[in-house]
């Protein structure tokens, strides 16, 4: 189980704090586990699930949001992105 907070979801988006604040808000978005003094807390799990959902793509990169998400986790894991 791996949280997220609105720094991560935003870097996951390419969106501003404020933008994930505003997301948030709204049905559909991913309920937070937890509300801190610094704000949100999400599962990562859950965010990746709203991402798939929606077949986000971002062409710079040539990869889905997903695929990007599954790289960024490779990445905290220190895994190989290959298999």
């Amino acid at each position: 189980m791996r949280l997220v907070g609105a720094h991560e979801v935003r870097e996951l988006l390419g969106v501003s704090r404020q933008r994930v604040y505003q997301l948030a808000a709204k049905s559909g978005f991913p309920r937070p586990v937890a509300t801190l003094a610094q704000g949100k807390i999400w599962l990562l799990g859950d965010i990746e699930r709203w991402l798939a959902g929606r077949g986000m793509f971002d062409k710079e990169l040539g990869k889905s949001i997903g695929e990007q998400v599954r790289d960024l986790n490779a990445d905290f894991a220190g895994t190989d992105r290959s298999g």
